[in-house]
């Protein structure tokens, strides 16, 4: 019984993940949610009681592979400057997949004016795992040179994605292209570091 309502809830949440991440939308229903995921939709409304608690759970879900991405990094026996190239590299990718993340975020910005969870739990993430490599790999010893320096990283790897299915293009960088991506990441993070 128990793995038949993980199951529900991971479907349920996989769907809103699919449709919100890579479909950039916020406009579904419940019922669009509970058809797509196979199941009936008072199961949808017993684990998630809304729809801004589903929409909570996919912030939450990308904010947990955000963290993920990072304790990837961590680990690895490589140089400061390639575990920021590495982190900024798979975040692009995750963003690239999931561009409706970054739609959720700025909507919940500017609509709700109020706190998100996901991105005061992003914020945290990377202050706490970025700074670090960004002092070590710079030599900067104080929080404020280093926190510029992490914001304008975590905006350089953003802000392209935005251009990219905002408008279509992005300043003669084709975003789709991983050969791109990967230079304009070195040259971010030269221009950072």
């Amino acid at each position: 019984m128990h793995n038949d309502r993980v199951d529900t809830q991971d479907r349920i949440v996989n769907t809103a993940i699919d449709m919100i991440g890579r479909h950039i939308n916020l406009d579904f229903t419940i019922r669009s949610i509970a058809e797509k995921a196979n199941v009936n939709l008072a199961s949808v409304n017993y684990y998630f009681r809304s729809k801004d608690n589903l929409i909570n759970e996919v912030e939450k879900h990308f904010v947990r592979e955000s963290r993920r991405i990072y304790e990837e990094i961590a680990s690895l026996a490589i140089k400061p400057k390639d575990k920021i190239k590495l982190w900024a590299t798979k975040t692009m990718d995750q963003i690239m997949e999931y561009p409706g993340i970054i739609y959720l975020i700025v909507t919940k910005l500017l609509n709700d004016r109020r706190q998100s969870i996901g991105i005061a739990g992003l914020i945290d993430t990377l202050e706490k795992s970025l700074i670090p490599i960004i002092k070590e790999s710079t030599g900067v010893g104080d929080d404020f040179t280093a926190s510029v320096k992490l914001m304008h990283l975590f905006s350089g790897v953003v802000a392209p994605v935005l251009f990219y299915y905002g408008a279509g293009r992005t300043f003669n960088i084709d975003m789709t292209s991983r050969s791109d991506r990967t230079k304009y990441i070195e040259s971010l993070i030269d221009s950072i570091l």
